[in-house]
């Protein structure tokens, strides 16, 4: 059987962990499959700043034996104009040149690179998968980054759309955006609802990795561990986690926070200060990819720090299903997702409106109960619900229909 040939089309590094974590798992398992029915082209964006490791440049070479092929190009920083129209140009050349080899379907991951192959099919003709699709720009203005008269609000939110009406095929993860696609866009694209998978073999309870981690940060047993594995600002809560932690702190006395994170101690140390926070009561730590869930197995109770907002529904983010399958119930902001009705119908978590003081106070106890049940069974429950929410075996049955869907 011959192979069709895919152009995977990633605005963003090869080893960007938001690629690694998800996406590349089922990219993973179609290169170890000898029958596929694909034959992948990779284009990424590199950052001279981020070379890759030796381990890193071990698993390429074992991923083009397997017949990987590999673009890399040049990303120009900035968020202005000239930035994004290089590499919009650079991409168009790598894309024109494969068209060219047979490449004619591509697969893109988010919904800024699915906007460049809708106007490189303008011309291509080719076929696309828009993987992971939401409304960006929409997350731009509910997070206060653009304006909503704003020339970069317009022609994004323009773009999105169109891209939408062209594609081949459309994946996202809620049953929101498939409502927007059919229902108020009126587009008859092929839609199948893809979760953000978690990698659900890494993100798994190990009693070890607790005993160590928690010996390392000099936190003891009986320490209820509030943990949040992120950043602060843009899409996250910035001076107001600070804050929860603190409210929380009030109610639950003998909780402490763990923070890993890519900022710098101080800027961290002085969003806690600005709350009255003292260092005493949380640790800062950090971690690559690589090493990153055994600061799960660490922690009780979990967070995820996104404000709420209308294109909120739309998003999928990772860390709950990495949470659930480590085990972990989380706390949540009403309208994220799906995640706050898992939070709620699966009874894995905590919802609030806002974090702010009269809800995170009266979520503490909610928040307890949580943290007095027993810790197997509660992990037992989690992961189980993580494995049918978020897990790889199920979704990648599906994101597989989806390819086979765009090749038809």
């Amino acid at each position: 059987m011959k192979r069709k040939k895919v152009t995977i089309f990633l605005y963003n590094r090869l080893f960007d962990p938001l690629i690694q974590s998800n996406f590349w798992l089922y990219i993973k398992d179609y290169l170890n499959d000898t029958e596929r029915s694909v034959d992948f082209y990779l284009i990424t964006y590199e950052n001279p700043l981020f070379p890759l490791t030796d381990e890193q440049q071990t698993l390429v070479n074992e991923w083009v034996a397997e017949g990987l092929k590999w673009k890399r190009l040049k990303w120009n920083p900035g968020t202005g104009i000239v930035a994004k129209a290089l590499d919009i140009i650079q991409g168009f050349f790598a894309l024109t040149t494969l068209r060219f080899q047979g490449y004619k379907y591509a697969l893109s991951l988010g919904s800024v690179a699915g906007t460049f192959l809708y106007l490189y099919s303008l011309l291509l003709r080719n076929k696309f998968f828009l993987y992971q699709f939401e409304p960006h720009s929409e997350y731009a203005i509910d997070n206060g980054m653009w304006a909503k008269e704003s020339l970069q609000y317009k022609f994004s939110h323009y773009l999105e759309r169109k891209a939408a009406a062209r594609a081949s095929v459309i994946a996202s993860g809620t049953r929101f955006m498939e409502e927007r696609v059919r229902d108020v866009w009126k587009f008859d694209t092929p839609f199948f609802k893809i979760p953000t998978v978690a990698n659900d073999q890494k993100f798994i309870f190990s009693a070890l990795d607790r005993k160590k981690v928690r010996q390392e940060l000099g936190i003891t047993n009986d320490t209820h561990l509030l943990f949040y594995p992120g950043k602060f600002g843009d899409l996250y809560y910035r001076e107001e986690a600070a804050f929860m932690f603190k409210w929380l702190k009030e109610e639950i006395p003998n909780l402490h926070f763990l923070i890993v994170t890519p900022h710098e101690d101080e800027e961290v140390i002085a969003l806690f200060d600005n709350a009255n926070v003292s260092n005493e009561q949380y640790t800062i730590a950090h971690s690559d990819y690589k090493d990153i869930h055994r600061y799960f197995s660490s922690a009780d109770f979990a967070v995820i720090s996104v404000p709420p907002g209308p294109s909120k529904k739309f998003i999928s983010n990772i860390k709950v299903g990495e949470y659930l399958c480590a085990g972990l119930p989380f706390l949540i902001t009403e309208g994220i997702s799906e995640d706050y009705l898992y939070a709620l119908e699966k009874n894995v978590g905590v919802v609030v409106k806002d974090f702010e003081e009269p809800y995170i106070k009266k979520a503490a106890k909610e928040i307890q109960f949580f943290l007095d049940k027993d810790k197997n069974e509660l992990r037992k429950h989690c992961r189980e619900v993580g494995l049918e929410y978020r897990g790889f075996k199920k979704l990648n049955l599906i994101f597989r229909d989806a390819i086979q869907e765009l090749v038809k």
